[in-house]
């Protein structure tokens, strides 16, 4: 009983940070390009649409790091979840690298109340994680 209650905590645990990291990769073959249009988003600014102080309209290149937290790693290995690779992630030292495979970014001035101030979207196609024990993966 407490093998599968160990098991289900640490799988339900696994599945909140794998959503989390895969609503970072898409592939729905949406258009990433930056739009002017109205937004229906509740953050306040100063502007209504603000000028960015850089555009970068097509990503490409490099990689998004993520350091994991020993603790977390701890607490993965402890539950007894093994972390896998999928495509051309990386995991080296505790870093995750995840090669950016397109996306978009605006920088506006974080003096002012426009928020977020970087606003975009960054693409990781055909990389990923998962993670195991002996019942499975996801």
């Amino acid at each position: 009983m407490r093998k599968f209650y160990k098991s289900t905590i640490g799988i339900a645990a696994a599945g909140f940070m794998l959503v989390g990291l895969a609503a970072c990769s898409t592939s729905t073959g949406t258009d990433t390009s930056s739009s002017s249009g109205t937004s229906s988003s509740s953050a306040p600014s100063a502007e209504a649409d603000p000028e960015p102080l850089a555009s970068i309209p097509a990503l490409a290149g490099v990689s998004t790091q993520v350091t994991l937290d020993q603790g977390f790693l701890d607490a993965i290995t402890g539950l007894g979840l093994t972390p896998g690779l999928i495509g051309t992630a990386t995991l080296e030292g505790g870093v995750l690298s995840f090669p950016i495979t397109g996306g978009n970014v605006d920088y506006y001035d974080p003096n002012e109340s426009y928020r977020p101030y970087v606003q975009g979207e960054i693409d990781h196609a055909g990389s990923g994680i998962t993670l195991s024990n002996a019942d499975g993966s996801i």
